[in-house]
């Protein structure tokens, strides 16, 4: 399967897509207006120790200083620490909203005053945002997470994510992480590594190893207040985390972007640089690839199928809603076998909607009614055969009694849908609108309301052009027994600048 990534860089906005067999499957955003503090080490000094509430600001160069809790200082006697779920509901396997550090679960801190004293420098890694007039939490426990590990370079530890649950798996990991164990330091095992061997694991490692001396040697010649490392970009993050045999090509549509990643392969992935390519045409890359256009099929509900059937996708809070139809295809010979085609034809295509919209949670899909039990348990071993190309984890239970088919695919970032759509002003996420005769008769009814509420001789009403249009034409006998029930003019004045639903009554 020959699969490339695209990298589409601008001031504003990084944007990367997954191509495989000349499809884009995933989708990748960052907005630079959007990236946060979360994951970057500073060089700071202690402004003030606070021994009542066992904590400490911070300068960190910013605004508002940075708040430490003894809790979060790294001492020589930590020996209990466990990958906690901030990380895990983090990005595992996809690199949009990872973040490196880790909070840990530690026995009871020492007084904060035996910890640090004003005026001290540490090196700290930003763990919490800041949020309104509050600064960012710091912690000097640094956490690097590279695609399968968090090295710990401050603790002597060997741990393991707890969504990790197969037994045997997490023994067989934990075996692996005390083999390549670091001299110095720690390591947590994480979700994603679940599978992986012990070399793909050590070059991890290896890579963690590079950026912690790095970091180390750049912290030395570096002046208080300033940032030593900065967490890595989308396009960083994606060669760190993504980037493996099978990938063949990178292009990249930026020279900036290009040199970038080229320094960073060289320095910490020497094996990727070859697989680098600048892309100097004018035309938009996206565009050369069809990936726009696969961009605006995502965030439509309908999606055809050749076959002439279609999906319709629902994202609600709590489930993904999946109705498959036959629609206007009919080249079988009866209706079990253009069920059972559609189904299969349906069945890939989930699996690519799911992946380029990132879908995550409950998903349920509601096949075409199918009798025959042979039916129905090959569509299960196409659905889990296209499933295998997802590195979001996913499950899938058998029909059910219903017929429908209940699935879950790890929730790893934000879906497609929710960072570039907005809900409707008008429908408020409904996903309809009232309709034009539902409008005019609700109007009727707050004219009668108006009239008999406050005298007047007539009434004006001001309203969209499709609903005055209906008023003088399909009801314009209700009009005329409105105005003879009120015994009241009611004069019409359209406005295109009223949205649909939107008028006024004016008393006269």
């Amino acid at each position: 399967m020959s699969i490339e990534l695209l990298v589409n860089v601008a001031p504003f906005e990084t944007r990367i897509a997954r191509i495989e067999n000349n499809l884009a499957e995933e989708i990748y955003i960052e907005r630079e207006s959007e990236r946060g503090l979360k994951g970057n080490i500073y060089k700071g000094r202690v402004q003030r120790v606070l021994p009542g509430i066992q904590a400490a600001f911070v300068d960190i160069g910013m605004e508002k200083a940075g708040f430490l809790y003894a809790g979060d200082i790294a001492t020589a006697k930590q020996d209990s620490v466990e990958l906690s779920d901030d990380i895990e509901n983090g990005d595992e396997s996809e690199p949009d909203n990872e973040t490196p550090e880790t909070h840990y679960s530690r026995r009871s801190a020492p007084p904060i005053a035996n910890l640090i004293k004003d005026g001290q420098e540490l090196m700290v890694q930003v763990s919490r945002e800041p949020i309104a007039s509050k600064g960012p939490r710091l912690t000097t426990q640094v956490g690097l997470a590279g695609r399968y590990l968090v090295y710990l370079p401050h603790l002597d530890h060997i741990g393991i994510a707890r969504r990790l649950e197969d037994q045997v798996e997490r023994e067989r990991l934990l075996t692996i992480g005390k083999t390549i164990s670091p001299e110095q330091g720690g390591v947590i095992i994480r979700t994603v590594a679940e599978g992986r061997d012990e070399d793909e694991m050590r070059q991890d490692l290896d890579f963690l190893l590079r950026l912690w001396a790095d970091i180390e040697k750049r912290s030395k010649s570096s002046g208080l207040g300033k940032i030593i490392h900065k967490e890595l970009n989308l396009y960083l993050r994606v060669m760190r985390d993504y980037v493996d045999s099978d990938v063949e090509k990178i292009h990249i549509d930026s020279k900036e972007a290009y040199e970038s990643m080229k320094k960073f392969a060289r320095r910490f992935m020497p094996e990727v640089a070859k697989k680098l390519y600048y892309y100097p045409g004018d035309r938009p890359i996206f565009d050369v690839y069809g990936v726009e256009e696969a961009i605006e099929r995502a965030l439509q509900r309908r999606v055809p199928l050749k076959s002439g059937g279609y999906l319709i996708i629902d994202q609600t809070e709590a489930l993904i809603a999946i109705d498959v139809n036959s629609g206007s295809f009919v080249g079988s010979r009866n209706m079990e076998e253009t069920g059972f085609k559609t189904n299969l034809e349906a069945a890939h295509e989930i699996v690519h909607q799911l992946r380029l919209r990132n879908l995550g949670g409950i998903v349920v899909v509601d096949f075409i009614d199918m009798q025959e039990d042979e039916n129905k348990q090959r569509l299960m071993e196409i659905l889990e055969e296209a499933l295998k190309r997802d590195k979001a984890k996913t499950h899938v239970v058998q029909f059910s009694d219903l017929g429908l088919v209940e699935m879950t695919r790890k929730r790893t970032r934000e879906s497609l849908g929710r960072i570039l759509l907005n809900e409707c002003n008008h429908c408020h996420g409904v996903g309809s609108a009232k309709s034009p005769t539902t409008i005019c008769y609700q109007l009727f009814r707050e004219v009668v309301a108006e009239a008999r509420a406050y005298p007047c001789e007539k009434l004006m009403v001001i309203a969209h052009p499709t609903i005055i249009d209906l008023m003088l034409g399909e009801e314009s006998k209700a009009v005329e027994q409105l105005e003879a029930f009120l015994r009241k003019e009611i004069r019409l004045e359209s406005n295109e600048q009223f949205a649909p639903d939107h008028y006024e009554i004016v008393l006269q």
